[in-house]
């Protein structure tokens, strides 16, 4: 039988290696640490974004999204007004430090940065296509979740992202968090990888002053076989 197009090898690297995109408005540069390449749209993406002045965020329809100031001050996002329906807290959401924070990618944001340059990650799921669980271990909080599927009783494949906030730091954070790495070297920063036959142990956030990583579980519908 030919692997399922859902298999993939674990990925263990630096995020600080990932080539970066600049933003076409300048305003900063985004790295991507994992995206779907089973399918397009993609069902789902990571990635950490360098963001050094205020400016427009993208808007990305149909897509749930997470995202997680890793260092920095925090970032407020002001909605348009044409979109403020979509959008709890009156338009506003802030984006603080060390904490996930779900909101719809479907509405068009101003960010502002509110003690200079930020980096934060991001993830983005397709509604309907991907459902996500984000913890921030170190955080002390509870799991954020994200996205949705269609089809809930499918078999299905989970995805696990483990992302260090600081190079270096990544087996310590993932022992914190409960989570299992393989042998190898994972000072890099980030690891993933898909486990086909188990949904993972879930990671726990602990008390601690300061996230050391975000954990991120994708899970999404099995594909057939090729």
């Amino acid at each position: 039988m030919a692997p399922s197009r859902n298999a993939m090898r674990a990925l263990h690297a630096s995020w600080m290696a990932v080539t970066p995109e600049p933003w076409k408005n300048g305003g900063g540069v985004t790295r991507t640490l994992s995206v779907d390449a089973a399918q397009q749209p993609p069902r789902w993406r990571v990635s950490v974004a360098d963001i050094d002045r205020d400016g427009p965020y993208s808007r990305f329809p149909g897509y749930d999204r997470v995202s997680v100031v890793l260092s920095g001050g925090g970032v407020e996002l002001v909605v348009e007004e044409a979109d403020v329906a979509d959008v709890a807290d009156a338009g506003r959401i802030t984006l603080a430090p060390g904490v996930a924070t779900a909101f719809v990618g479907d509405a068009g944001f101003q960010s502002r940065l509110m003690n200079g340059r930020v980096r934060v990650l991001n993830l983005f799921v397709l509604r309907g296509a991907a459902v996500a669980s984000v913890v921030c271990v170190g955080g002390g909080l509870a799991a954020v979740e994200a996205g949705g599927l269609a089809q809930g009783d499918a078999t299905t494949h989970t995805l696990r992202i483990v992302v260090a906030a600081q190079a270096g730091r990544l087996n310590q954070a993932a022992a914190d968090a409960g989570v299992a790495l393989e042998a190898g070297d994972y000072a890099a920063g980030v690891s993933c990888g898909i486990d086909a036959r188990r949904a993972f142990t879930p990671a726990q956030p602990t008390a601690r002053d300061g996230v050391a990583a975000v954990v991120l579980d994708v899970r999404v519908l099995a594909l057939a076989a090729v």
